[in-house]
């Protein structure tokens, strides 16, 4: 740009002075007059653009930053200028294109401007190149703690919890008042199942925030009881950061998610319902909804809601790629239809109640699942192809798609169960093999007349607040005391030393055999299952598995209980009696009642 003359000189310093005054209208015809005199002028335009931004006309100040950008491509100012522009307008392409051109074309550019790439790439979604970016701008600038928190929040939204968790303590060791890593850490903290240490975070730097008057702190707070299982707290503390003014999404959604894991379902419901109006695109929130409609019994709507689980990345759940369509219900004549297992063993032996439908639909039925349920499955269903599941992309990699629609399990209900009726009336969905029954039969005291009761108290996984729905075996101390019953373990897990420990303390008999491989091989689990006269099991594939076999089953879960979709028992397993842990007591709580129950149930029986 050629130098200047004194009179724009003193031209532009009149008008700099009223802009700065906050008169941006009065200095707009001064950088015009200048403009008109000097079309090559990168500074007037650049000016007079944010006389317009400063106004509120983001649409007319963006051509003049692009003409201070031609006119002087190197000075970075007006490149900053022009994204601020484009900020305001909400076009992220257009300010991440025009950030990505800057960072090229630039010779050295600054931080600030590898900081704002970064910004616009987690807010895009593209968190993997988020990450590059916060990476490159920490590392221009190492100083700037609001870059290194960003950092560990796009690693939270990344799911790299533990790497989150790292920087953000950095940060803390540096600016221990530093109110958004406190927050940001025990969010990260939540996501790792470790919701007490979340918690004590929170306690122990209470005295950094203005508690009475920060609607964050009690939301994070609010969190952290939720993880750890204290919904009413949750719930209390959600309450306070909406009356301090936070009627966010997550807030809304907190809050509903707390009054469901209470039983208190209608409310869930309506409250969640106003989380997804504020935010139609939040799949937590729709995924969630669905599950407290389904507890009331909605499950037309509720199987349609609760399968944004997919969008929503459930946790645990599997995704498949297939260049095959879903099937949405529409009639299988002469077609084949592939069926594969998105969950757990438990979800496809309920799952199993649906098959003989699926075959008499379709031409072929295909059924993909892990390989151990295979054997179990393809006896009890010799007219369905029952296959193990397949890498994700081998089929469509290999040509091997040898089918015409395909749909996980967790997504059948929604076609063949929209509501309680649609539910057969059968007493089991599975039998088991009769010669390894009989060959069990063999081994004492599963050849005895003593009514045999089979037990599963926990699950392999106890993280976060899944502990809170299970026992320890030393709770079970009061029913391993009758002496009218003979006690089989169940459970898939090995059990053996905490089992040992309590034979240390107390004279107690459960009946295992070293033998049996009860974790892998399902078809000898079903057969020992079926040896019972009654299965008193955990929320597990144990419960699953007896009530399958259609043996009489107690079933003791959270108040939840997503099998139940509004009834008292599982319609799925019409042999089960669902017993609800209320959600505020340990579930020890309920063993009394248990004990009372089989005291009763042997009573009768004798």
């Amino acid at each position: 740009m050629p130098a200047l003359s004194q009179t724009t000189l003193t031209q532009m310093r009149k008008a700099l002075v009223l802009q700065r005054d906050g008169k941006p209208a009065r200095a707009r015809p001064i950088y015009e007059k200048i403009l008109k005199q000097e079309p090559d002028n990168a500074e007037a335009a650049n000016l007079l653009g944010l006389c317009f931004l400063e106004q509120g006309f983001a649409k007319r100040a963006l051509p003049l930053f692009e003409r201070a950008v031609r006119l002087a491509p190197l000075e970075e100012r007006y490149r900053v200028n022009l994204l601020d522009g484009l900020d305001r307008l909400g076009d992220d392409g257009a300010q991440l294109a025009a950030t990505e051109t800057a960072l090229a074309e630039l010779p050295s550019p600054t931080p600030d401007l590898l900081h704002r790439r970064a910004g616009l790439l987690r807010k895009t979604g593209r968190f993997a190149e988020a990450l590059a970016a916060y990476d490159a701008a920490a590392r221009a600038a190492p100083e700037n703690t609001e870059i290194l928190v960003e950092f560990g929040q796009t690693l939270i939204l990344a799911g790299k919890h533990e790497e989150a968790e790292r920087i953000l303590r950095f940060v803390l060791s540096a600016e221990p008042t530093h109110r958004l890593a406190i927050l940001s850490l025990a969010d990260a903290l939540n996501q790792l199942d470790r919701a007490p240490e979340a918690l004590e975070v929170l306690r122990i730097t209470a005295d950094r925030f203005a508690v009475g008057r920060d609607a964050g702190y009690h939301l994070s707070l609010a969190n952290a009881h939720w993880g750890c299982g204290a919904y009413r707290a949750a719930l209390a503390e959600t309450d306070e950061a909406i009356r301090l003014g936070l009627t966010s999404v997550d807030a809304r959604l907190l809050r509903g998610k707390a009054l469901y894991h209470l039983g208190r379902f209608a409310e869930a419901a309506a409250e969640l319902e106003q989380a997804l109006a504020l935010d139609p695109q939040r799949h937590d929130a729709a995924m969630t909804l669905g599950l407290a409609l389904l507890s009331q019994g909605d499950l037309a709507r509720g199987w349609t809601l609760a399968e944004r689980r997919v969008e929503a990345r459930l946790k645990g759940l599997i995704t498949r790629r297939f260049t095959r369509p879903t099937w949405r219900g529409e009639a299988l004549t002469g077609k084949t239809l592939m069926i594969w297992d998105d969950q757990g063993i438990g979800d496809v032996l309920r799952s199993a109640s649906m098959f003989e439908e699926l075959a008499e639909r379709a031409d072929r039925l295909i059924v993909e699942c892990h390989p151990k349920v295979v054997p179990l499955l393809a006896r009890n269903f010799p007219q369905i192809e029952v296959r193990q599941r397949r890498h994700e992309g081998a089929n469509a990699l290999f040509s091997s798609e040898d089918f015409d629609c395909q749909c996980a399990f967790g997504a059948l209900p929604a076609q063949l169960r929209p509501d309680i009726a649609s539910f057969p009336e059968r007493p089991a969905t599975l039998t088991a093999d009769p010669v390894r029954v009989a060959e069990l039969r063999k081994r004492a005291p599963l050849d005895g007349t003593r009514p045999l009761i089979g037990l599963s108290w926990t699950s392999g996984n106890r993280t976060g607040q899944r502990a809170r729905s299970y026992l320890a075996l030393a709770d079970l101390l009061p029913l391993l005391s009758i002496p009218d019953a003979e006690f089989v373990l169940l459970d898939y897990t090995d059990r053996s030393a905490e089992i040992a420990a309590l034979q240390e303390k107390a004279s107690i008999t459960l009946h295992r055999w070293d033998d049996l491989d009860l974790f892998d091989d399902l078809e000898t689990a079903a057969a020992l299952t079926a040896c019972m006269d009654l299965v008193i099991s955990a929320n597990t594939s144990v419960a699953d598995m007896s009530g399958a076999l259609g043996v009489l089953t107690w079933r003791f879960g959270p108040v939840t209980g997503t099998i139940l979709l509004g009834q008292e028992a599982p319609p799925w397993a019409p042999s089960t009696r669902y017993l609800r842990l209320d959600p505020e007591q340990p579930a020890a709580a309920a063993v009394p009642r248990l004990e009372a129950d089989l005291r009763n149930w042997l009573a009768t029986r004798a």
